[in-house]
């Protein structure tokens, strides 16, 4: 990803910087795609079902 470009947090929706979110270990890497977070809290509710925030019919929400 190129820098100044965001990622959209695959749990709540929001827009994240990639690189300032792998710096502080909100990343996870699912089936060879990364996904980045904007919280804790999100990652790990990810880590524990990615198929459930990868489902095309899931709605992000905060």
């Amino acid at each position: 990803m190129e820098q100044g470009q965001t990622a959209t947090d695959p749990v709540c929706g929001m827009s994240v910087e990639p690189e300032g979110a792998k710096a502080q270990g909100l990343h996870s890497n699912h089936a060879g795609t990364d996904h980045y977070f904007c919280g804790r809290g999100g990652k790990l509710e990810f880590d524990e079902d990615p198929e459930r925030y990868l489902d095309p019919g899931y709605v992000p929400s905060m």
